[in-house]
C-alpha cells in the first residue's frame, strides 16, 4: 500500500497538475504554429490547446477549494504527475530543438494524452466531494476526447514509419 502524502504534497501535486495542462497547452499552440502549412492540423491542435487551457482554469479553481477539499493522494500519485511533468518538459525542450514531423507529433500526443487521462482517472475517486469527481471526471473524458481524435487524425495522415515517441 501507498503511504498518504501531507495536506502540503497534496497541494503540490495539484499545483504540478495545473503546470500539465499549461504546459501541454503551449506545446499544442507550439505545434499548431510548425504545422500552419496543414490547416486540418493546425486546427485540431489550436482546439486541443484552448481545451488544455480551460482544464487549467478548472484546476485553478480546484487548487483555490483545497483547503475545503476532503481527500487523500498517495506517494504514487504525486511520483506519476512529477513523471508526467519532467517528460513533457523534455518534449517541449526535444521539440523546440528539433520540431518533429506531423506524425511524430500526433504519436507523442497521443501517448501523453493517454498517460494524463490514466493520472486523472486513479485521482478521480479520492475526492469526497462530487463536484469535483465530476470535474476531473470531465477532464479524463476530454483527455479520451483528444486521444480519439488525434488517432482519427494520424490515420488520415502519412503511413507509419519507424519513429521515436517519449511517453513510452
Amino acid at each position: 500500500m501507498h503511504e498518504i502524502i501531507s495536506e502540503a504534497n497534496t497541494l503540490l501535486f495539484s499545483r504540478i497538475c495545473l503546470k500539465i495542462e499549461g504546459l501541454c497547452a503551449t506545446l499544442y499552440h507550439y505545434y499548431s504554429e510548425i504545422h500552419s502549412d496543414n490547416p486540418e492540423a493546425a486546427k485540431i491542435w489550436k482546439q486541443t490547446a484552448l481545451e488544455e487551457e480551460n482544464h487549467q482554469k478548472q484546476l485553478e479553481l480546484a487548487i483555490n477549494l483545497i483547503n475545503d477539499l476532503d481527500f487523500e493522494l498517495t506517494s504514487s500519485d504525486l511520483r506519476q504527475a512529477c513523471a508526467i511533468h519532467r517528460k513533457l518538459c523534455m518534449l517541449l525542450d526535444i521539440v523546440r530543438r528539433a520540431p518533429p514531423i506531423l506524425r511524430t507529433a500526433l504519436n507523442n500526443a497521443i501517448k501523453m494524452e493517454e498517460r494524463m487521462a490514466t493520472l486523472h482517472i486513479d485521482t478521480i475517486g479520492r475526492f469526497k466531494d462530487e463536484t469535483v469527481q465530476q470535474m476531473f471526471q470531465a477532464i479524463r473524458d476530454s483527455d479520451q476526447e483528444h486521444v480519439n481524435s488525434l488517432r482519427q487524425f494520424l490515420v488520415s495522415v502519412s503511413p507509419p514509419s519507424n519513429e521515436h515517441t517519449i511517453f513510452n
